[in-house]
């Protein structure tokens, strides 16, 4: 039989209870918060998500790129160039000045550039070319089943054909077939790999930067990545080599300070971006508490504002892009195979080896070659406490305390040098933040509460809800459910009447549950479905089913050679009260007729005979079984 370490992952999984990692500091952080929260950008319906969306990319370009102030001759410029790159409709400069406004008094929140109602079309559309040819190249061209243009180009011939045979009046003049392809040729590239070819495809191939960008100010622009620590740690408690533990970072480029990491043995992934970009947003005040040999504090944290990454698969997971979309301005993917597009975060991982794990016990080498006579696996000694130790003194204490190669800044005071401060996540908003974060599902609401992650979840608060409100009660009706991967004791349902979030625990004596992660969950219920498995026998199951019905088959088998006649049997009921009386079943005989009276009886009963014995017995006090 297979082992089933590699299917399971436990040879690289650090779960131990006695150390606490960032995301279960920042779990502590929010148990006693209440429990009700404003709702989340993905809760808004799609198409005004996509008009908020499309409102950030306008003042994204525009601020990118405007020197001055945000008036008509400083504006007029670029929106004629945003819409002459894009092809898509721009707002007059008074109304991108109030977008401009509620974004930034808002404290940049997307929620600002929400529209209040659905935009309204003109109901008085000119019915000429240039609006049929829009027309085919949507229905036809800018489609996932990517006709060809020739194919949309028929259409437009047609639906010209048509039009003027309704009016004869004003006919409309087509254009030729090569204008037709070069209307087509103008469209954005983006815009036509979108629609072609879905938005991550085209987030890949446009959606690069094209040279380094400076910071000016702390959290602009934010690198983020993943690297294995070249060291085998032991475990705390068993002194087992537990092996290199994935090391995730993220670095400010304006102060190059580290303002978030995160550590774990499982590959990286959704899981490891969510909780190393908590820890970089949230305050970090818990770090001195738990190793008091820190000296200085850690001061960074807020709201990202550009955040940068590269083609690895865990950051074009569609959770991650939908959870991250509303807390930052914009993700910048970096070109594949070119690390120098975010150098800061590979140097800093270049003086984590070079400076820190270069002296510890157990470290690894990239060529087997430099290995030798070496086995780290032999030689390692640090536990995975005194790793998460040093690690932090390190960042803290040097690396944020030691000046650049050429001496022009030391990152911990070049944090505070900026007069634009990050906005803060605190309180409310964090909690809030951690539900952005979560793992999205719908599920619908029944008599018992919600089933996810093979566990239930119900509240009072859920069941008054499900009492008043008409939509959940449908048929078919589903609710938004969110998930805390690292806590899965509580789940957050989003309550569409009430426009909030509600946090519902999981009910009492599930077992395992109580700060377990989804991760470890998963786990678990697995390894209960394998010993299951292992303990089931096929076999004695088998050979247990045919020999019931092979009696089965018997005891049919025997009744039809029977060639008594029904009419005169007794009756069942008669019969039955005497097998009550009798005490007939498994703790007394199988048979109404005593063995030794059996000789006795006559072979067949009429039916006056068994009608006078049924009446001889009092059986008016008898319940049945």
């Amino acid at each position: 039989m297979d082992s089933d370490s590699g299917l399971f992952g436990f040879v690289d999984e650090f779960i131990d209870e006695n150390v606490d990692t960032p995301s279960q500091n920042v779990t502590k952080f929010f148990n006693s918060i209440d429990n009700q929260f404003e709702p989340s950008f993905d809760t808004l319906s799609s198409e005004v998500q996509q008009q908020a969306l499309d409102r950030l990319d306008i003042l994204n370009y525009v601020e990118k790129r405007l020197t001055g102030g945000w008036t008509e001759r400083n504006l007029l410029p670029l929106l004629n160039s945003y819409k002459s790159k894009t092809g898509k409709w721009v707002p007059t400069w008074r109304i991108l000045v109030e977008w401009k406004s509620a974004y930034f008094e808002s404290g940049r929140d997307i929620f600002s550039l929400a529209p209040k109602h659905k935009q309204k079309g003109n109901r008085n559309k000119k019915k000429d070319s240039q609006q049929l040819v829009d027309e085919a190249i949507t229905k036809k061209y800018l489609t996932k089943e990517r006709l060809a243009v020739a194919e949309a180009f028929e259409y437009y011939k047609s639906r010209v054909i048509e039009e003027n045979r309704r009016n004869t009046v004003t006919k409309i003049k087509p254009i030729s077939k090569r204008t037709f392809y070069n209307r087509v040729d103008e469209l954005p590239p983006y815009d036509v790999a979108v629609a072609r070819y879905g938005k991550r495809y085209a987030d890949r191939e446009f959606k690069m930067v094209d040279h380094i960008r400076p910071a000016t100010y702390p959290m602009e622009y934010v690198e983020i990545d993943h690297t294995p620590a070249p060291v085998i740690l032991l475990d705390d408690e068993l002194n087992l080599p537990l092996g290199r533990p994935y090391l995730t970072i993220l670095y400010d480029r304006y102060s190059d300070c580290i303002v978030g990491l995160y550590v774990g043995f499982r590959d990286p992934s959704y899981e490891s971006v969510r909780s190393a970009f908590l820890n970089a947003t949230l305050k970090k005040d818990w770090v001195k508490r738990k190793f008091p040999a820190i000296e200085h504090d850690w001061p960074c944290h807020g709201k990202v504002t550009y955040l940068v990454v590269d083609n690895g698969a865990e950051f074009w997971s569609q959770s991650l892009e939908s959870a991250l979309k509303p807390l930052v301005s914009d993700i910048i993917y970096t070109k594949a195979a070119k690390p120098w597009e975010k150098p800061h975060v590979e140097k800093a991982f270049d003086s984590f080896y070079k400076l820190l794990f270069s002296r510890l016990p157990g470290k690894t080498f990239n060529n087997i070659n430099e290995l030798k006579d070496y086995d780290p696996k032999k030689d390692a000694v640090v536990r995975v406490s005194v790793f998460l130790e040093l690690l932090y003194k390190w960042v803290i204490d040097y690396f944020h305390m030691k000046p650049d190669s050429k001496e022009r800044r030391i990152p911990y005071h070049k944090w505070f040098e900026s007069e634009w401060r990050p906005n803060f996540y605190d309180g409310i908003e964090a909690e809030q933040l951690k539900i952005e974060l979560g793992i999205l599902n719908t599920r619908t609401l029944g008599k018992d509460g919600i089933r996810i992650h093979n566990l239930r979840y119900d509240s009072e608060e859920l069941v008054a809800y499900k009492k008043r409100s008409a939509k959940v009660n449908k048929k078919g009706a589903t609710l938004k459910v969110k998930t805390d991967p690292d806590n899965i004791s509580h789940i957050y349902v989003y309550l569409e009447e009430d426009k909030q979030y509600l946090k519902v625990p999981v009910i009492k004596n599930s077992g395992h549950i109580e700060g377990v992660s989804l991760y470890q969950h998963e786990r678990i219920c697995a390894v209960k479905r394998l010993n299951t498995r292992l303990q089931k026998n096929e076999e004695s199951l088998a050979d247990t089913y045919l020999y019931i019905d092979r009696r089965i088959d018997g005891e049919l088998e025997r009744m039809s050679n029977k060639k008594q006649n029904r009419s005169t049997q007794p009756k069942t009921t008669n019969l039955s009260k005497i097998a009550k009386y009798k005490k007939v079943g498994s703790e007394g005989p199988v048979s109404i007729a005593n063995r030794q009276d059996k000789a006795k009886l006559p072979s067949v009963l009429n039916v006056s005979d068994s009608d006078n014995l049924a009446d001889d017995i009092d059986l008016s006090d008898i319940d049945g079984y």
